[in-house]
């Protein structure tokens, strides 16, 4: 019984956290496409900011599917 509810507890906490780094990754993407509409470089640090957040988000789904087959097993 307390696995079923440490997963639960995890998968939520990496949802929370998922959302928080798409919030992050969204102020970035809002640079990039403004410099791609205003026809300039996008700064280096916001490209950098975006594939950053991008790749955390990556992995922390990649970590919240595997906790969910792993609690839908225990189900």
């Amino acid at each position: 019984m307390s696995l079923k509810k440490d997963l639960a507890k995890e998968i939520h906490y990496l949802e929370e956290e998922i959302k928080i780094l798409e919030i992050k990754r969204s102020r970035s993407q809002a640079a990039l496409i403004e410099a791609l509409i205003s026809k300039q470089q996008p700064d280096e640090s916001e490209m950098q900011f975006f594939r950053t957040f991008t790749a955390d988000i990556e992995v922390k789904r990649e970590r919240m599917l595997a906790l969910m087959e792993q609690l839908e097993k225990l189900v």
